[in-house]
C-alpha cells in the first residue's frame, strides 16, 4: 500500500518548498517577486525548481525497486523462549528476540532517494566550532568537521530517483534483545511476580548518495587536552544500559477482604541530544563563502547519539482494594490508589536545542496522586 501511495503523481510532484528571505528593511513582508523563482529582491531561490511545474514525474522510482521477488519491505523476527516450572508456586521464563529492525519507508533500508542532478563533488566541506560550555564533552570548544553544504550553482537542482540500497550500500538495522522474568503464587492468593528486558540496536547506514555528509563520522577535533567521544551519525549504537527495564508487581489479599496491590518499574532516562544551530557568520570563515540557498543557519548535531543519558525513570504505583458484598451476585470494590508513592521527578524528556534551556526539563512524573474509586459488580 505504501508503494501505491508514494506512486500517486500528486505525492511525486513538488507540492511544497522552501525559500530563504532577508528582511532587509524590518517591514515583515518578502519584498520580492514571489513568482520568480530565481533570487530577487529580499528572497532567495527556492529548494526545489521543480515546484510549480507540472512535473507528476519529479520523483521516479526504478522498475528495480517496484517489480522483482525481495523488493518490497520487510522484516526478520527470530525468538526463542524457555518456561520451566521451579516449583509448583514458581515459574520462571528467558527469552532472546532478534529483528532486523522493522518497517521502514522507502528512504531506508531497501530503497533511497538519490538525487540525479547533483554529486558528491558538489558539495563543499566545512567545520564549525562547539560552544565553549562544562555541560559538553571536553568542556566544549571543540571543532566539529565532516559537514557540507551545495555549491550554490547546484542549489535548487533536483531530479529525484528512489533506487535499491544495494546499489550504494548495505543500511543495517538490529536489534537484539533479552528476557527474564518470574511469577510465583503464594498461599492464600498472593501473587509476585516480575522481570527485567535488555536489548542492544544497531543503525548502520555508512554509505554514500549525495553528500559526503552521509559519512558524518569522528571528525570532532578537540582542543589539546580535551578527550572527546566520536561523533558517528552513520554507525549508531544504542547500548544495553539504555535500554534496560526492570519491572515488580504483587498482589496481597489481606483480611476483612482487604487486597494491597503494587507496581515498581525502572527504565532508562531520556537520551541527551545538543542540536546546535549554527549560524552563517559562524560557519562561512570554514567553508569559504555563505551557506547556499541564502540559508541562514545549519543544524549541527555536538553530541555523538546514544552516547549521554538522563538519570533513569524510577516510579511506584500502589493500591488498597475493599470488597463489601451487598447481595450474593452483587459487590462493590473500593480502591484507593496512589501514583507515584515515591514522589519522583525523574525527567521523561528534555530540550534537544543547545542553548541556555539545553537539557531543560520539558516533561518529569506527574507528582504524587491520590485517586478514590468505586466499582460495581453484579
Amino acid at each position: 500500500m505504501d508503494i501505491a501511495n508514494e506512486n500517486n503523481p500528486i505525492t511525486t510532484s513538488v507540492n511544497r518548498v522552501s525559500r530563504a528571505w532577508t528582511d532587509n528593511n524590518t517591514n515583515y513582508v518578502p519584498d520580492c517577486d514571489l513568482g520568480n523563482f530565481e533570487a530577487n529582491g529580499e528572497c532567495r531561490a527556492i529548494a526545489n525548481q521543480n515546484f510549480g511545474k507540472n512535473n507528476p514525474l519529479a520523483t521516479r522510482w526504478s522498475d528495480e525497486v517496484l517489480r522483482g521477488w525481495g523488493k518490497r519491505d520487510s522484516n526478520w523476527d527470530f525468538s526463542a523462549e524457555v518456561q520451566h516450572q521451579l516449583r509448583s508456586w514458581l515459574s520462571f521464563t528467558t527469552g532472546y528476540y532478534r529483528n532486523n529492525g522493522g518497517y521502514y519507508f522507502y528512504d531506508t533500508t531497501v530503497r533511497v532517494t538519490k538525487n540525479l542532478a547533483v554529486g558528491p563533488s558538489d558539495y563543499d566541506p566545512y567545520c564549525v566550532k562547539a560552544p565553549i560550555d562544562p555541560r559538553l564533552p571536553g568542556g566544549g570548544g571543540y571543532d566539529v568537521c565532516g559537514l557540507y553544504d551545495i555549491k550554490p550553482q547546484k542549489f535548487g537542482l533536483v531530479d529525484n530517483l528512489v533506487a535499491p540500497t544495494s546499489k550504494y550500500g548495505k543500511d543495517k538495522r538490529v536489534n537484539d534483545f533479552f528476557n527474564a522474568s518470574f511469577k510465583a503464587r503464594l498461599a492464600g492468593g498472593a501473587l509476585f511476580g516480575g522481570g527485567f528486558d535488555t536489548g542492544r540496536s544497531v543503525k548502520d547506514r555508512c554509505f554514500l548518495i549525495d553528500s559526503p555528509e552521509q559519512l558524518f563520522f569522528s571528525r570532532a577535533v578537540a582542543t589539546p587536552g580535551a578527550q572527546l567521544p566520536p561523533i558517528d551519525f552513520c554507525h549508531v549504537v544504542t547500548p544495553f544500559k539504555a535500554q534496560t527495564q526492570f519491572k515488580l508487581f504483587g498482589n496481597l489479599p489481606l483480611r476483612g477482604d482487604f487486597v494491597v496491590s503494587s507496581a515498581y518499574q525502572n527504565l532508562s532516562g531520556p537520551v541527551i541530544v545538543a542540536d546546535y544551530p549554527a549560524g552563517n557568520a559562524a560557519i562561512a570563515p570554514s567553508l569559504g563563502r555563505n551557506l547556499a540557498g541564502g540559508v541562514q543557519n545549519v543544524i549541527v548535531p555536538l553530541i555523538a547519539p546514544q552516547t549521554m543519558w538522563e538519570g533513569r525513570i524510577t516510579r511506584l504505583d500502589a493500591r488498597l482494594s475493599k470488597m463489601v458484598r451487598i447481595t450474593e451476585r452483587a459487590r462493590i470494590q473500593l480502591n484507593v490508589d496512589v501514583y507515584n508513592v515515591l514522589n519522583s521527578s525523574s525527567i521523561r524528556s528534555i530540550v534537544t536545542t543547545f542553548g541556555m534551556l539545553w537539557r531543560q526539563p520539558t516533561q518529569i512524573l506527574d507528582p504524587r496522586i491520590f485517586q478514590l474509586s468505586a466499582q460495581v459488580n453484579f
